[in-house]
């Protein structure tokens, strides 16, 4: 039977046209959310996130979303460009399993991949992690 250890989330945005962020291009990065979650030994942490995506102008730059546990990367996903003003949610899904018992720092950023049209983030903006045995 799944046990529940912790739940963590960073909501800054819950709704489209709610946020307006600019994304960095590589190598620097825009900070989504942060949050921290208590890990049982033989445990794993099921992470979720959401992003509201606009074009900011036609051939809008690729963005690589990146999840990292205590500043060590350990998924990205890629996001293509959009058409003009079109609009996009991103939802993706990781399990981070393997990892000894303690305590951890998850954070999701976003780059965009070259400087030309990078899109903004504009809502929904929601990352969450459950921590489970």
């Amino acid at each position: 039977m799944t046990q529940l250890i912790d739940f963590g989330k960073s909501i800054p945005s819950s709704f489209s046209q709610s946020a307006s962020l600019p994304v960095n291009s590589l190598p620097n990065s825009t900070i989504l959310g942060q949050f921290g979650l208590a890990v049982g030994a033989n445990g794993s942490v099921l992470l979720q996130a959401t992003i509201g995506l606009q074009s900011s102008g036609p051939n809008s730059s690729d963005i690589i979303f990146t999840i990292s546990r205590n500043a060590v990367q350990i998924f990205t996903i890629r996001s293509s460009g959009l058409a003009v003003n079109d609009f996009e949610a991103v939802h993706f899904s990781f399990a981070d399993s393997g990892i000894p018992a303690g305590y951890y720092g998850y954070a999701l950023t976003a780059s965009s991949i070259g400087t030309v049209n990078p899109p903004v983030i504009i809502g929904p903006l929601l990352f969450s992690g459950l921590s489970i045995l």
